[in-house]
């Protein structure tokens, strides 16, 4: 079974300083596009899908 990324992304962010404020301590954020749109997952979430679909992180857990 394929995993659909959209269903664990979220809703997308258009600037990284809303998705910096609304995040909590233990997520983070990430981009697959070059930074024009943002996600907040949780570290476990980012591991089990979007790293091996070329997101990258651009704010860490704690940040």
């Amino acid at each position: 079974m394929a995993i659909n990324i959209t269903e664990l992304l979220g809703d997308p962010y258009n600037n990284l300083i809303e998705a910096k404020v609304d995040k909590s301590p233990s997520e983070i954020v990430i981009t697959d596009n070059g930074g024009e749109t943002y996600y907040i997952v949780t570290p476990e979430i980012y591991e089990n899908g979007p790293k091996q679909s070329g997101y990258e992180i651009v704010v860490s857990e704690g940040e």
